[in-house]
């Protein structure tokens, strides 16, 4: 029998009733810590018992703003679940039509002891042949118990689970009239054969490693930065906050939609043109080059309202819910802005042609660019073009006005429907 004691303080944290709380469930990306209520001695079967951290086993007081200190005492108790001292019913040989009364005395896996109840003779038995009258306990139960226990306080025990998990993943739906939809499910997730029930649930993101039995550690994406709709605990962040009754089912995954306002999305097909001067044209004064490519599809994240976890995202093209793409989506803080591209898109069309002068003298170079961005599309187009030199090359850039621009061009535009728009613009490549 393993038996384990431990003597700890227990600090009172809550001011909370106890008639008011409610078993809690705290997910994060990899475990969960359970809440509950302690009412005596908690028992878990071998499943959960391996997948619990044992050391997370405490009791506290269910009351906030005490400065009261409990001292405790844990101890863990390990219970053989065999079936000896009970009556089972036993056939002597498998033709035997009616099974005899025994007392169990001792079991084995393969062969047991037992008394015929009528008799009193011993005699052992194959494992098949014996016959219950009760479901029989084949693993061992492990059983947690505190002392002492004051009547006069409400207690609750916590402890961490590996087998409960969550994790975010998003959707990004748009549409033909430019309008876009972003949703956030949260997935539930539990890979025990055991039922789950929770009042309360609250899906946390931060920075943990937990070590568990096995050996393996669970590491959660860290969250930097804290929102007026989430709560910071030393850089672990509530996400979202159920309350509401959960039941989770053995082997399955929940999923469940998560409102939060102010997150915008902003589509945009862009394009970055870079310049070079292909070796043979260094000796020739005056050459063109022209071609043709497609614009990329970019996807701009505002999100102003609460950081967001890490998680995948599914694209889909109007009202018909075509599957567009995938992207995984990092961990965003609040206000922060995140851009992605994803994929051509044939609808919207490059064509420039260049003419590059070579002074010989100076060792300069100008280019002049033409461009013109063509759309195919029903609707109009967020675009946004931008043009830099090779890095070997240092480089001016200029309006059709002859503006100076910077080592760099960006041009945002919007291009109407069945459309298209040309400009010009020069480089000067220094020496």
């Amino acid at each position: 029998m393993l038996f384990l004691i431990m003597i700890g303080s227990l600090l009172v944290m809550s001011t909370v009733d106890s008639t008011s709380f409610e078993n809690k469930l705290r997910l994060y990306d990899s475990f969960a810590e359970i809440h509950q209520i302690y009412n005596g001695p908690l028992r878990f079967q071998q499943a959960t018992w391996d997948n619990i951290k044992h050391e997370s086993i405490i009791l506290r007081s269910a009351l906030e703003n005490s400065n009261i200190t409990l001292s405790f005492e844990r101890r863990i108790v390990r219970i053989n679940t065999n079936n000896t001292g009970k009556t089972i019913l036993v056939r002597k040989h498998p033709e035997q039509k009616s099974p005899t009364p025994c007392e169990m005395i001792k079991e084995e896996p393969e062969y047991s002891i037992v008394r015929e109840v009528e008799t009193g003779f011993y005699f052992r038995v194959q494992t098949d042949l014996i016959e219950y009258s009760y479901e029989p306990q084949t693993n061992q139960i492990y059983e947690v118990s505190f002392y002492p226990i004051l009547s006069n306080h409400s207690l609750i025990v916590t402890y961490v689970i590996n087998s409960l998990r969550w994790h975010a993943r998003y959707t990004l739906q748009t549409f033909a009239n430019g309008q876009t939809q972003f949703q956030i499910l949260a997935d539930i997730i539990n890979s025990s054969p055991l039922s789950y029930n929770f009042n309360q649930t609250h899906l946390m993101s931060g920075d943990i490693n937990l070590a568990f039995g096995n050996g393996k550690s669970s590491s959660l994406i860290i969250s930097s930065s804290s929102s007026k709709n989430s709560i910071d605990y030393s850089g672990v962040h509530l996400f979202s906050f159920i309350n509401n009754s959960i039941a989770i089912e053995p082997y399955s995954i929940i999923t469940l939609p998560i409102l939060i306002p102010n997150i915008r999305i902003k589509v945009l097909f862009t394009y970055t043109l870079i310049l070079t001067i292909p070796l043979p044209t260094l000796n020739t004064p005056v050459s063109i080059i022209s071609g043709k490519h497609k614009f990329q599809r970019l996807y701009q994240l505002s999100n102003s309202s609460s950081f967001l976890p890490t998680g995948h995202v599914l694209l889909y093209d109007s009202s018909s819910n075509v599957l567009t793409g995938e992207w995984h989506l990092p961990t965003l803080a609040e206000s922060e802005k995140y851009e992605f591209e994803l994929g051509q898109d044939p609808d919207i069309m490059l064509i420039y042609n260049r003419t590059l002068s070579v002074n010989q003298t100076t060792n300069s170079s100008l280019m002049k660019t033409n461009v013109l961005i063509q759309n195919y599309k029903q609707r109009k187009v967020n675009i946004r073009f931008k043009s830099i030199c090779q890095l070997s090359m240092a480089c001016l850039f200029y309006d059709n006005k002859l503006r100076p621009l910077g080592s760099r061009l960006r041009s945002d535009l919007i291009i109407e429907a069945k459309s298209e728009i040309a400009f010009t613009f020069t480089a000067v490549r220094l020496v």
